[in-house]
């Protein structure tokens, strides 16, 4: 690994598990001083301390994305780490309920966590980041094409797309790059475990890969390095922009109608 990161901080939400626990993970390999935020202290913990293991610096941030001051003091942690260059949004919650049966407390809940808390997150990090930072949301394919049985969740990515668009045209004038990778269902994190409540977890997990054109799941270290990618230099004139990281997914299903 390089230590292209060193001397700078960076920001994982949602570092605890799934993706957000590679992306700081590589992170931290790459000489960044990882806050590792999540509501899950245990699992904050335990991700720093790997960090640290492999030689690493980290710091485990408890802190409800939903809050804004949970996010201020997890931003000025991070801050006070090193020069916060660095900041991905990966806290996400997903539910399952057609839209007649999604219920108030469902719906606010998905859309609190989905799009409230990145809101709050750009809020609060763009005021601390210095030029040449740069932040990358995790949304999802279906932010990008509407899917049966998920109305919150389609909503609050799609919205979520939107916002960064915003967020990067806001902080251009700073300096500061903001991009969206859109990944669909992929072998580490969010899908996973949903899956693992299905009836049949491996036959679920068989038949969302056969409907995609690579005719398998995403692999967590693809959305890794396309996240590494946004963040570093090699693409410091992309910003804005909606990285779909999906086998072709969200073409076909446009493709189709």
């Amino acid at each position: 690994m390089s230590a292209r990161f060193a001397g700078a901080s960076a920001l994982v939400t949602g570092g605890a598990s799934g993706l957000g626990e590679a992306i700081a993970l590589r992170l931290g390999a790459e000489g960044a001083r990882v806050a590792v935020v999540d509501s899950d202290a245990a699992g904050g913990q335990r991700v720093a301390d790997a960090i640290r293991a492999a030689g690493g610096s980290a710091q485990p941030i408890a802190a409800d994305v939903t809050r804004e001051a949970d996010v201020m003091r997890a931003v000025e942690a991070a801050a006070g780490l090193a020069p916060l260059r660095a900041v991905v949004l990966a806290a996400a919650v997903e539910h399952r309920a057609e839209l007649l049966e999604t219920s108030d407390a469902d719906w606010q809940r998905v859309l609190d966590v989905n799009l409230k808390g990145p809101w709050l997150c750009l809020k609060h990090a763009l005021r601390r980041m210095p030029p040449g930072g740069a932040i990358v949301a995790l949304g999802s394919t279906l932010g990008l094409i509407a899917s049966p049985a998920y109305p919150a969740y389609v909503a609050s990515k799609g919205a979520l797309a939107n916002l960064c668009k915003l967020a990067a045209a806001d902080a251009a004038a700073a300096g500061i790059r903001i991009n969206l990778v859109a990944p669909s269902a992929t072998d580490t994190g969010l899908f996973m475990r949903v899956s693992q409540r299905a009836p049949d977890p491996e036959g679920m997990r068989k038949q969302v890969a056969a409907a995609s054109p690579l005719k398998r799941l995403g692999r967590g270290a693809e959305v890794v390095e396309t996240v590494m990618f946004l963040l570093g230099e090699g693409a410091g004139y992309i910003s804005g922009a909606v990285v779909p990281v999906d086998g072709g997914l969200a073409m076909r299903r446009s493709w189709l109608g």
